[in-house]
């Protein structure tokens, strides 16, 4: 009914399988030390990175993209191209964003603060945080002539005294010169490099024995350098503000080059309108020496004529006529205007079809479309030849600016010349009307009539000149006010908080590791470690579990002789008072068997010290050594083997009282050994002899403990397991691997043994206590009422441990 009651628990705890997150816990907690350990290395660690890593500050400056309306210069208003999908504020400030990080504005920049030359402190007490200087140095490196400019250079050197240095210098990565002596400002020239080294004004005399490093790189790596800690982004997609950001160590570096990449990118926008400006003045310049020309020769005609003629007045009898014909030539010449404009523009444009030139501007054109669309025609030019300086002309933004360009010029033209069809007309129907009043000046003589037609040309050219001369001032007053359409919201300011290391995230992620580490090398040490440990190990499989015997230092073989009140043999109290549930241990002549898987688990410790614990107890008790084959039951009780089993076996004339040792160690204790090994340990077992012997130890005895041979390694203790009425399996801690606890699942499925009861033997509860703690309650209930000194070992030190082994 025992081994029933046995199978179906191996079949539920194979079933289930949970796990107990409070031992767990607890599990890790016991660890506490190396918690504590781990955390204080990780947490000194990050201390220190933080001490001696260099901190990263963001600087930040915004600004304002304004529509050229508003900037005062370029085109009036851009508005009216939206609606033909020929301008939006985003592309204007994608295009911003990628003028302002061009490499030809951060190359301007590099030149303004010689970004090439990093100088460094290199005299920090510990070697690991070093200072780089940013126009505080006390000293400089001063560039004569660079005859590479395709190589780095690294500079070391000493300050030996006021007046001399010590200097090694390499190039690239290669390894440092031989040092040599300089005297501050002596030219000299290494490394296809001509220069000196110099005193600034923070330079002081007890600067002796000081280090310094200089490097000088090439003008593409500095250019990388701020490229790649500039970032450039909107505030927002509805805003046209900007935000530029840098990021560097040195906060004044970090402003000085924000503010200057602001300067360079104002300045180059008023460049280019002062170039627009320049192209404007030229073509009217050119533009009034022609007609300078064409006014001299009507001059000229006009006075030949009237010296011809001698044409004084206009007849006093065609001046109403003449006043109405007046007006229909102001018209005329307003009319004639527009379409010289419409005619040089549309000529300029030919002249230039293939090219990408600036249109004059600014013209005078009646028509603001004509003025806007030439305006637009500009502001595209001038944003085509910065990307190019960029990119090239197979660029998609550049591409798409050809079309727009495109697209524009064809629409000036065809509105160029709707214009000059226009005033075509308009000229027809003046002339007509002009030729009406004309014809009351009949009477009027024919010199006077041609006088009237060279003072009218006369009055067009003078006009017209008046009219440029005047469009040129404008020009050049413009140009004095032009000012860029970018406008500083905020210039360049650094937050204090640095953003890199940020030491929140710093000391948090070391307070991770610092838990983690131990954790995870506990988990890994539980992972390998497959030795049984202590009950729970057993109770996970489902095997019936008994007691725990505690770990012992002592000498004695049988504890419970010298140490009655000791740990141990209070365990070996339990075990015998939880025998009683597997079997009435009340009745005359009950066997148990003691075994294991392998040997040196300590099955005869167990089975001596049983013996002796239900002798005491007042039980006729008589243990016996069947382990024929290693037997030890003699040397635990102090006696050499004499006759015992394998005698009794083999000659049939030796009777029990021949082989019994009476009253070993205690009064109702009797030792029968194994005897000697014989050459056929499992023969012997099977003959009937052996059954005898246990019929007539029953008539004698109440228990019978049996000290059998490991199960794993022969067949013994299963051949005669139908001799015993419990059987005690022992498993020794920290030795047996969990999986040989598979031998012990198989023999009580297969019923080979009965009422099999599983003890761990050798817990060490000094390391449960701080280790996996498998005491199962025992440690407090052994320790309680006896103290160290009682029979419960203290805990030793690592020192009497060490001692202990080299004895």
């Amino acid at each position: 009914m025992n081994n029933m009651n046995q199978q179906e628990e191996l079949r539920i705890n194979e079933e289930t399988d949970s796990l107990d997150i409070k031992e767990l816990i607890e599990r890790y907690l016991r660890h506490w030390k190396w918690f504590v350990i781990s955390f204080a290395i990780c947490y000194t660690i990050a201390y220190f990175y933080l001490r001696y890593t260099q901190p990263i500050f963001n600087t930040s400056a915004k600004l304002l993209i304004e529509d050229d309306k508003k900037s005062g210069s370029g085109p009036s208003d851009l508005a009216v191209f939206k609606d033909l999908g020929l301008f939006s504020n985003s592309s204007n400030l994608s295009n911003e964003i990628e003028i302002l990080k061009s490499r030809s504005i951060i190359e301007k920049v590099v030149r303004e603060l010689n970004l090439r030359k990093t100088i460094t402190d290199k005299n920090s007490k510990t070697g690991l945080k070093e200072t780089a200087f940013f126009d505080n140095q006390p000293i400089d490196l001063t560039i004569v002539e660079e005859k590479d400019s395709l190589i780095s250079r690294t500079f070391l050197l000493e300050v030996i005294d006021a007046e001399t240095i010590e200097l090694q210098y390499a190039v690239g990565n290669k390894d440092l010169s031989k040092p040599i002596k300089l005297k501050f400002g002596e030219q000299v020239d290494l490394m296809e490099l001509v220069f000196s080294i110099d005193k600034t004004s923070f330079f002081t005399n007890n600067l002796d024995g000081f280090n310094y490093e200089i490097k000088y790189i090439t003008k593409a790596a500095a250019i990388n350098q701020v490229i790649n800690g500039l970032k450039i982004e909107t505030v927002s997609k509805e805003s046209s503000i900007l935000q530029l950001s840098f990021q560097g160590a040195l906060i004044a570096k970090n402003e000085a080059i924000i503010n200057e990449l602001i300067r360079q990118n104002s300045l180059d926008k008023i460049i280019d309108n002062q170039e627009m400006t320049r192209k404007t003045s030229e073509f009217i310049g050119e533009r009034m020496e022609v007609i300078s020309k064409e006014l001299s020769d009507v001059d000229l005609r006009n006075l030949n004529f009237k010296k011809e003629n001698g044409i004084i007045d206009v007849l006093v009898d065609a001046q109403s006529s003449m006043s109405k014909e007046s007006t229909y030539e102001q018209q005329v010449i307003a009319v004639r205007i527009q379409l010289d404009l419409a005619h040089y523009v549309n000529s300029y444009m030919d002249a230039y079809k293939d090219k990408y030139e600036l249109l004059p501007s600014n013209l005078g054109f009646e028509d603001q479309s004509i003025a806007k669309m030439i305006d637009f025609y500009n502001e595209l030019i001038l944003k085509r030849s910065k990307l190019l300086a960029n990119s090239t002309e197979k660029s998609p933004i550049v591409a798409e600016l050809d079309s727009q360009i495109k697209s524009i010029r064809s629409n000036l033209k065809t509105s160029l010349n709707n214009l000059v069809k226009a005033s075509e007309m308009k000229l027809k129907s003046l002339a007509a009307k002009e030729n009406l009043y004309s014809s009351k000046l009949a009477q009027v003589p024919d010199q006077e009539k041609k006088y009237r037609d060279i003072q009218r040309e006369q009055q067009i050219k003078e006009t017209l000149y008046l009219y440029l001369l005047q469009k040129r001032e404008e020009n050049e007053i413009a140009s004095a006010a032009n000012v860029s359409n970018v406008k500083v919201v905020d210039y360049a300011y650094t937050s204090a908080t640095p953003v890199s290391p940020k030491s929140n995230v710093i000391y948090l992620a070391a307070i991770m590791i610092g838990l983690i580490i131990p954790a995870g090398i506990l988990y890994l040490i539980g992972l390998f470690d497959t030795k049984v440990k202590g009950p729970k190990d057993i109770e996970s499989l489902g095997l019936p579990y008994l007691a725990t015997i505690p770990h012992s230092d002592l000498e004695d073989p049988i504890v419970a002789i010298n140490n009655p009140r000791s740990s141990i043999a209070e365990a070996f109290r339990m075990l015998r008072t939880n025998m009683s549930f597997m079997a009435n241990m009340n009745e005359k002549g009950k066997v148990v068997f003691v075994s294991s898987t392998i040997a040196g688990e300590g099955k005869t410790y167990i089975a001596s010290n049983l013996a002796h614990s239900l002798a005491l107890t007042g039980k006729k008790t008589c243990v016996i050594g069947l382990d024929l084959r290693a037997p030890k039951l003699a040397g635990r009780f102090g006696f050499t083997e004499q006759k015992g089993v394998s005698n009794f076996l083999v000659d049939e004339k030796l009777t029990v009282t021949d082989c019994v040792h009476t009253k070993v160690a205690n009064e109702n204790l009797d030792v029968l050994s194994s005897g000697p090994i014989p050459p056929n340990p499992s023969e012997l077992l099977l003959r009937k002899r052996l059954v005898d012997l246990f019929d007539e130890l029953k008539q004698i005895y109440d228990v019978i403990v049996v000290d059998t041979a490991p199960v794993s390694v022969v067949t013994d203790t299963v051949m005669i397991g139908h001799l015993a009425d419990v059987t005690i399996y022992v498993v020794r801690a920290e030795k047996v691997d969990k999986r040989m606890l598979k031998v012990p699942q198989d023999l009580i499925r297969q019923q080979k043994l009965p009422n099999v009861g599983v003890i761990i033997n050798d817990i060490d509860y000094t390391k449960s206590q701080y280790g996996y703690g498998y005491g199962y309650g025992y440690g407090y209930g052994y320790g309680y009422g006896y103290g160290y000194g009682e029979g419960f070992e203290k805990p030793k030190s690592f020192w009497e441990k060490l001692k202990h082994r080299m004895k």
